[in-house]
């Protein structure tokens, strides 16, 4: 005669719901614990005063909510698109010749300069500019563009190359040229920090095996350098664009966005709106349509520049 086994009564159901719900180590406690602190920081610092920009952007003077009143008044301002033409010819003088000056730099260091006490020298001048103030780079790049009392100016003359004052800070096209010659010189050496330090992950088996099937060094860079470089591309694009949109320092103390508006770019404008005209809440709906803005644009380039190697 075979006995049944009596039933077993089913599992209830929160402690089936915490049986299957899975436990932090101690480990993963510990690091969240950790990292409280730093997300707790970057939420006050970020976020709280994007809510209140945000907030500022659609309400008036008096705190009274106006919807977007102020970003229709940006947007029909002219001098913003003076701005953004001026922010673009910007872009385009200065982004290009630092990423082929920093690359060309990176590519000559790496394959010719083999003593590491050369590449140490070659690392800590290349630190230099990027910690000096833009103001002190300013002041000093004010004292060599100055009309009357210029370095540039002299050294012009006494060479012979122009015998009469050149304005550089007076001329349109010579004042934007000017302001981009300082932004190349600052911020060259850092694209080639990130793109040397790319190079350096580069697999000395590929390069080898490259020279013995003939490939001469377009070709070594084109298949195997360029595959390891892409997602820093990506990288200094991304940062080299967000530090064109906020360039102030230096600019303001160069030309102060003259003659006229030639270098008033998108930061300066929206400098003025706020602490010359003190409108608040046009200048807060400037700041979240440039974020926005460049919310997109970096979409953009990343479908463009994938960070996955492929």
């Amino acid at each position: 005669m075979i006995r049944s086994s009596p039933n077993l009564p089913a599992p209830h159901a929160p402690q089936a719901e915490r049986a299957g719900r899975r436990r932090l180590s101690r480990d993963e406690r510990l690091a969240y614990m950790l990292l409280l602190p730093a997300l707790g920081a970057v939420f006050v610092i970020v976020t709280i005063p994007f809510v209140l920009v945000l907030i500022q952007s659609v309400s008036a003077d008096d705190g009274t909510l106006i919807g977007l009143r102020n970003y229709t008044r940006a947007l029909g301002n002219p001098l913003l698109y003076d701005a953004i033409r001026a922010t673009g010819v910007y872009s385009v003088i200065v982004l290009p010749i630092e990423i082929l000056l920093g690359l060309s730099f990176a590519l000559l260091v790496h394959r010719t300069v083999r003593w590491p006490g050369v590449r140490a020298a070659i690392y800590v001048l290349a630190i230099l500019p990027l910690v000096v103030p833009p103001v002190a780079i300013g002041v000093v790049a004010r004292l060599v563009y100055a009309p009357s009392y210029g370095v540039l100016n002299v050294i012009l003359e006494r060479v012979g190359l122009t015998h009469h004052e050149v304005n550089w800070l007076g001329d349109p096209t010579l004042a934007m040229l000017a302001v981009a010659s300082v932004d190349i010189w600052q911020w060259t050496p850092f694209v080639y920090l990130v793109l040397f330090s790319g190079l350096q992950t580069v697999p000395r088996e590929s390069v080898e095996a490259a020279q013995i099937d003939g490939a001469d060094w377009w070709a070594q860079f084109r298949f195997i350098d360029l595959f390891y470089l892409r997602p820093l591309f990506l990288l200094i694009i991304f940062f080299r664009l967000a530090d064109v949109l906020r360039v102030f320092d230096h600019v303001f103390i160069l030309t102060g966005g003259g003659p006229g508006t030639t270098t008033q770019l998108l930061s300066l404008y929206i400098y003025r709106v706020e602490f010359k005209f003190f409108d608040s809440g046009q200048a807060a709906a400037l700041a979240v349509l440039v974020l926005v803005s460049f919310s997109i644009l970096y979409r953009l380039i990343s479908r463009a520049l994938p960070l996955e190697r492929t």
